[in-house]
């Protein structure tokens, strides 16, 4: 009878055990989705002098980052209440868009990105740390990557302007970097360039 009961008593410590474990992740990923939309809200906060479109937006060759395995994303557009006149000497709305991927761990987001980069941008290959001298048809694009979080901004060439890069880059850094955090900056046609972070191209076996 005491073995029975010591059995039991060991089963239900288990399934409570496993309960608090599973709670206290659940908490933790919440808290930490809620406090990345909370640095977006802020982010689009800064951003009044752009009209923010969420719907009707152009299809955008990511590669397959859209079937890794986040947990919450979002994604829109912010385009110019006035006309800009672009570098081939028209007048236009400028128009700039934004993915943000949420993943629920860091192993996770690992994972994610190894896939991603598999098949990425334009279906080209990408190894971790290693710089590419041209990339053809890419667009200007910047990509921050943390251990929980993916963020990309990409626009079209004839938006580019050096400052108008660096200002975004910034912006991005601004309300989502971290220490840790990689970039990856990709120019018209490339170059393509790891200019933060970078991880060592040697280390082939390291998940990053």
């Amino acid at each position: 009878m005491n073995i029975i009961t010591t059995t039991i008593l060991k089963s239900i410590q288990s399934v409570l055990l496993g309960a608090i474990i599973f709670l206290s992740a659940s908490t933790k990923s919440f808290a930490q989705s809620e406090e990345l939309k909370q640095k977006v809200s802020a982010f689009k906060s800064d951003l009044e002098s752009y009209e923010m479109k969420y719907l009707n937006i152009s299809d955008r060759d990511l590669g397959s980052i859209e079937e890794t395995g986040y947990v919450w994303k979002d994604e829109f557009m912010l385009k110019s209440k006035e006309k800009e006149e672009n570098n081939i000497g028209n007048k236009s709305y400028a128009k700039y868009y934004f993915s943000i991927f949420s993943y629920e761990t860091i192993e996770d987001r690992q994972y994610g990105l190894k896939d991603w980069m598999g098949d990425f941008i334009n279906s080209e290959t990408l190894r971790p740390g290693r710089d590419m001298r041209t990339y053809p048809e890419a667009t200007p694009t910047i990509i921050l990557i943390n251990d929980l979080e993916i963020i990309t901004c990409n626009y079209k060439c004839s938006d580019f302007s050096d400052d108008g890069f660096d200002n975004w880059k910034d912006m991005l850094l601004k309300y989502f970097g971290e220490d840790n955090t990689m970039v990856i900056e990709i120019m018209c046609d490339g170059p393509l360039k790891w200019t933060k972070n970078a991880p060592d191209p040697k280390d082939r076996r390291k998940m990053i």
